[in-house]
């Protein structure tokens, strides 16, 4: 039996070429570069930055960064805080953006540095020296620090900077908000968070929302990124007064930063709380957020169901509460689809633009998209069902059709009539129908219009009522008709074929001990009692009015709030 030898402790080594690559990779852009510069500035104590840049005649182009901060004063800081990528930073330093002593790579990857600072000079030639650099001693005093760079090619000229304008703007853009004057060739152009205008200030942050296209990021005035407005769900303009936690390209906030978790709640709080309700003309990016919202149980759909959220295929956009009362066959198509367009010209179907299904994730059945977004509310705690709209949401579930078939299977005999333009009387059959609709298998019930059939039904989800037979029915050949349709389990809008399983299904619905046929004696008496209710609700909502009317004049509607 062998003994084990005793574990022996080594450490991790990096190898030459990965300081390379954290030299060369950090970032992409020449300004982020610039940043870094800036940023070791002002961490130093400087009063000002400034950063000339100039191409010459022969198309070479110089970089310089100058300031009046403290510098590097002995050779063991050089050692430690120039020559040494990574040493910690000790508590005592003013140090405000800096994590990682990592940024000054970024310059060195875009030209020949010289570093001017005490009585030092560095120069680092990565293309030529690699990780060597010339060290020189007993230079003439230089107060601050003064970073000279050869780059290696003019970027001006490029796609990514047609001009030194253009470079003077992607500079901007990083040093925005910083609060130490920063100048480009002589002209300052930065502006400090603190004397500006703002919508909003927190102890982490100033914010100014509504304004842009997407939610832009500063780091203590120092520029990391831009957030989606359909992600955010909202625009603006946010800087830091903490320090952020971001990562080694300073281009992203890691997910444990607390400061920026603070942040995300006032983004939060403003585009539900004043975005949503302050703005009925939602961005579609906006209304993107505001779905992702309602699906992770952020936003409850009651302080939404009437905003224009979800979009149709000819580029409207519908409600939560025209959604879950909307009882015409519907589907998904194209956005733009001009089959679609047609068959809600023709107010046959309600066509939703199919884009919302990838929009939020939704890879499952098509026919169970909002009640599978309404029960994912419900589960992170934004909605709570009731048994009165959980049966209407269900009831627009059996209401799907696949769009293919609505759109070569409609019948030119056949149309259907929006609930909007339907009759009071249409309105108060239909209802004391639908009151009793698990004797139709719970089918929607429609009205509209045919020149050869009564009714008809799609075998599934709805039944359809002529206008034409509503006026002359009597109530014995009402309920005949709705068990008639409701035994078929296929189309009737094209054919009308009774087999087996329709008189099997038919003689279940009139000898069972629960038949319907009981409605034909009391139908009379129940749309009697229907059309009483809605004369008595007339009348409580014209009396509410006029006490509302009354209440906002007296101003006691704004003093009970």
């Amino acid at each position: 039996m062998t003994t084990a030898t005793a574990p022996v402790r080594k450490n991790l080594k990096m190898h030459n070429k990965l300081l390379l690559d954290v030299i060369k990779r950090q970032a992409g852009t020449l300004e982020k570069a610039i940043l870094e510069g800036v940023m070791n500035g002002i961490e130093a104590g400087a009063s000002e930055i400034n950063i000339n840049f100039d191409v010459d005649d022969n198309d070479n182009a110089k970089l310089s960064i100058t300031d009046d901060g403290k510098g590097i004063s002995s050779i063991k800081e050089i050692e430690e805080f120039f020559e040494t990528f990574g040493t910690p930073h000790d508590e005592s330093e003013n140090k405000i953006w800096a994590q990682f002593r990592m940024g000054r790579g970024q310059l060195f990857s875009f030209g020949k540095n010289v570093w001017r600072t005490s009585q030092f000079q560095m120069v680092v030639d990565i293309d030529r020296l690699g990780l060597e650099y010339d060290l020189h001693g007993d230079m003439p005093e230089f107060n601050g620090c003064q970073i000279k760079v050869e780059l290696y090619k003019n970027p001006i000229g490029t796609y990514q900077y047609h001009s030194i304008e253009m470079l003077k703007a992607s500079i901007l853009k990083q040093v925005e908000f910083m609060n130490v004057p920063i100048f480009f060739n002589g002209e300052q152009i930065n502006t400090p968070a603190k004397d500006c205008k703002w919508t909003d200030e927190t102890e982490d942050a100033y914010y100014l929302f509504n304004v842009g296209t997407n939610v832009t990021i500063y780091n203590l005035g120092a520029y990391v990124m831009e957030i989606p407005a359909s992600k955010a769900g909202t625009v603006g303009t946010i800087v830091s007064k903490k320090q952020l936690k971001v990562n080694f390209a300073r281009n992203d906030v890691q997910s444990d930063c607390e400061v920026f978790a603070n942040i995300q709640a006032v983004i939060k709080d403003n585009r539900i709380k004043k975005t949503r309700a302050a703005r009925r003309d939602l961005t579609n990016d906006e209304r993107i957020a505001t779905l992702t919202d309602i699906r992770d149980g952020m936003q409850e759909i009651k302080d939404v169901n009437t905003l224009g959220l979800i979009r149709t295929a000819n580029g409207r956009y519908v409600s939560f509460d025209f959604v879950r009362k909307n009882r015409l066959p519907w589907s998904f198509a194209p956005l733009g689809d001009r089959k679609a367009d047609k068959l809600m010209q023709r107010e046959v179907a309600v066509c939703f633009d199919e884009d919302v299904l990838g929009e939020l994730g939704y890879k499952k059945s098509k026919a169970r998209f909002f009640t599978w977004l309404i029960e994912q509310n419900n589960e992170n705690g934004g909605y709570w069902l009731t048994n009165s709209t959980e049966r209407q949401w269900n009831a627009l579930e059996r209401m799907y059709s696949d769009f293919d078939d609505l759109a070569d299977g409609m019948s030119d005999d056949h149309g259907l009539i929006p609930e909007s333009k339907w009759t009071k009387g249409e309105r108060r059959i239909v209802k004391v129908l639908q009151s009793y609709d698990y004797y139709w298998d719970h089918r929607t019930i429609l009205v509209g219009t045919s020149d050869t059939n009564e009714a008809w039904t799609n075998g599934d989800s709805y039944i359809v009522l002529n206008r034409d037979f509503l006026k002359r029915m009597n109530a014995a050949y009402l309920i005949a008709v709705m068990m008639h349709e409701t035994a078929h389990d296929e189309d009737t809008s094209g054919t009308h074929i009774h087999g087996t399983e329709f008189y099997r299904r038919y003689h279940e619905l009139t000898c069972c001990s629960d038949t319907p046929l009981w409605m034909i004696g009391k139908f009379d008496d129940m749309i009697t009692k229907a059309r009483t209710r809605e004369i008595v609700d007339a009348e409580k909502a014209k009396k509410s009015k006029a006490k509302q009317k009354r209440d906002n004049a007296l101003g006691l509607a704004a003093s009970a709030k």
